[in-house]
């Protein structure tokens, strides 16, 4: 997909308007991950007390990451208990 095949779109996060050119097929992913980070925000900001957004930011930002590897690594863990049973199961099936 060329550069050309992109949509210009307009989100806002921490009260800051970003222009965004993607193809339209993230286009929900974008704004609800925009959504997502400033629903978080907010909810920090009501909690704790930053210097400014930009230390919201990045504790969200944390958060969502950790959130990502720890899934990641839960994944990856399944992915390898799956492989062992296959190989079993393969190996019961040469057996026969």
């Amino acid at each position: 997909m060329s550069i050309d095949d992109h949509i210009s779109i307009n989100i806002e996060v921490a009260e800051r308007p970003y222009r965004l050119r993607i193809r339209p097929d993230e286009e929900k992913y974008v704004r609800a991950a925009a959504h997502f980070v400033q629903r978080e925000l907010t909810k920090l900001k009501n909690r704790y007390s930053f210097r400014d957004d930009q230390d919201g930011l990045v504790y969200v930002t944390l958060d969502a990451v950790t959130d990502l590897a720890r899934h990641s690594a839960r994944d990856k863990s399944e992915d390898e208990s799956l492989e062992a049973v296959v190989s079993k199961m393969e190996a019961l099936l040469n057996i026969a």
